[in-house]
């Protein structure tokens, strides 16, 4: 798709319902400074597939691609954990009275 300049291709390639992935090809710094801008999960930049070959950088689609988190990466392990907390008390429990609500009465301090 022809554009003027990088504005009106990011404006381009971001018109769109979807943003898993994208490339980018030219000068380093200019793609970086494109590859910002993109609306994609993930930008190659001077390869059109390295995102496909990059299992451990994590990734997420934007828009209407893909499944959610990425299945890439550290992440990729963690969305198929569930977070559990277990606490254990290691000193006497308080007894029942001591944690009974009681009104205050005028000249009590807190």
């Amino acid at each position: 798709m022809p554009y003027d300049d990088a504005a009106e291709a990011v404006a381009l390639a971001n018109d769109s319902d979807y943003g898993l992935s994208a490339a980018v090809f030219g000068e380093e710094g200019e793609a970086r400074d494109v590859a910002s801008r993109l609306e994609a999960g993930a930008v190659s930049i001077n390869d059109g597939g390295l995102t496909t070959e990059a299992f451990d950088a994590e990734k997420n689609p934007f828009k209407l691609s893909g499944l959610g988190a990425s299945r890439m990466g550290a992440s990729g392990i963690a969305r198929f954990l569930r977070k559990r907390a277990v606490l254990i008390q290691h000193c006497k429990a308080k007894d029942m009275a001591s944690l009974e609500e009681r009104l205050a009465k005028p000249g009590d301090r807190g």
